[in-house]
């Protein structure tokens, strides 16, 4: 019986505190991960020259994460999360702009279009897109509804768009919570966190598309504590899988083959 089965690759777009700790998250799993951004550096607006100093806590408690220390200079905070990428072995796409983001249903991935600093254009495919740039993004495609923009979509728990499949939103809505002062990262690695147990997921069932019930979508909770809890385990009863149909079409021939 033929049954497909490959590790998911995952592309984060945005190199920032949200985006370097999916990225990290991801690769430390072993998953194959790329990090876009359209700077030189991973930081985020930590990279920038006139960057503001950060807390002194601002570092991440996931032991695997923490490999250097923060000084509170934003310069350090930016170099703790580029550490974190690189000890996963994530690949870092520097200066590299995102432009398009399109979903195969054929073969359950997302086709990822970009240029970099001399002007080529390239298109790759991934099965996870993951957004974390902190702005809108017209450049993504949402499957069969093209007047619909992808950030008019509904969030589940503030992370998983509703109506993409295999697309996570890890800069969504954050919350002003007395917490972050002591942990400044804890929702960003709630949602790193996530998008890893996300990916194990999508391999477990194979090639295809992933997504939450509109039925079932639940908005994220208010506070620091209430996100760790609802992103720490991945909840299969609110989600919908559909075989990517290249792959669903290679089941059947080989059934028959079999029978016969």
């Amino acid at each position: 019986m033929f049954d497909p089965y490959r590790r998911p690759t995952v592309a984060v777009i945005g190199a920032g505190p949200a985006g370097a700790t999916a990225a990290a998250e991801c690769s430390f799993s072993g998953f194959d991960t790329t990090l876009f951004d359209m700077r030189s550096q991973i930081g985020g607006h930590l990279t920038a020259p006139d960057a503001e100093p950060v807390s002194k806590h601002f570092r991440y408690r996931t032991p695997y994460l923490k490999v250097t220390k923060v000084d509170g200079s934003a310069a350090s905070a930016a170099r703790h999360l580029a550490a974190a990428v690189n000890a996963g072995g994530a690949q870092f796409r520097a200066n590299t702009t995102v432009t398009k983001a399109a979903f195969n249903e054929g073969e359950g991935q997302w086709e990822v279009t970009f240029s970099g600093a001399d002007g080529t254009t390239d298109t790759e495919r991934f099965d996870i897109l993951i957004r974390a740039t902190g702005e809108a993004s017209p450049w993504i495609e949402v499957p069969g509804r093209p007047n619909i923009a992808a950030d008019d979509l509904y969030l589940h728990y503030g992370a998983e768009v509703v109506g993409l499949p295999n697309a996570l939103f890890v800069d969504g809505p954050f919350p002003t919570d007395r917490a972050l002062k002591r942990h400044p990262l804890a929702v960003f690695e709630a949602r790193g966190d996530y998008a890893r147990r996300y990916a194990r997921q999508l391999e477990i069932r194979g090639p295809g598309a992933l997504s939450v019930k509109r039925d079932k979508w639940l908005v994220q909770p208010g506070a620091v504590r209430g996100i760790r809890s609802k992103l720490s385990e991945f909840d299969p009863a609110v989600h919908t899988f559909q075989r990517a149909s290249n792959y669903a079409d290679e089941a059947r021939k080989s059934a028959r083959t079999h029978v016969g």
